[in-house]
């Protein structure tokens, strides 16, 4: 079954999880992280600071999309060959948050930040970093 993505339309249909066969590498961003900075809390400084903190190399690549596992993170959907180098990986999902990022400004996207920060009423989580 297909997860309900943290993106919606601007008529707040839901966007979907990614649905494929292929190899996806899921790369997360910690938003609970960042030592004495001010935590994102709209959707464009999200997708401004994923897209910083991957070409950084700070952010983590995993096998399973890790916010709906835990709050104050976002995961981004890379398809490629599993054997994909590490720093490609990264580049790709830079480029994809960057992508967001011109979605949520153009007005064609929202990023559901209460859901990413655990903050969304119908979800069962504790509070992070008061968050």
């Amino acid at each position: 079954m297909i997860q309900p993505g943290m993106f919606s339309r601007p008529d707040g249909s839901n966007i979907a999880e990614i649905d494929t066969k292929e190899f996806v590498h899921w790369v997360t961003v910690d938003f609970s992280k960042f030592g004495g900075r001010t935590r994102p809390n709209s959707g464009e400084s999200m997708m401004r600071l994923m897209a910083e903190q991957c070409r950084s190399g700070v952010a983590t690549i995993t096998s399973l999309p890790q916010h709906h596992i835990r709050p104050c993170c976002l995961s981004l959907p890379v398809v490629g060959n599993a054997e994909l180098v590490h720093v490609h990986i990264l580049w790709r999902a830079a480029e994809l948050a960057d992508w967001h990022w011109e979605e949520i400004m153009a007005g064609k996207e929202t990023l559901d930040t209460k859901r990413v920060l655990g903050d969304a009423p119908r979800l069962s989580r504790k509070r992070v970093n008061g968050a």
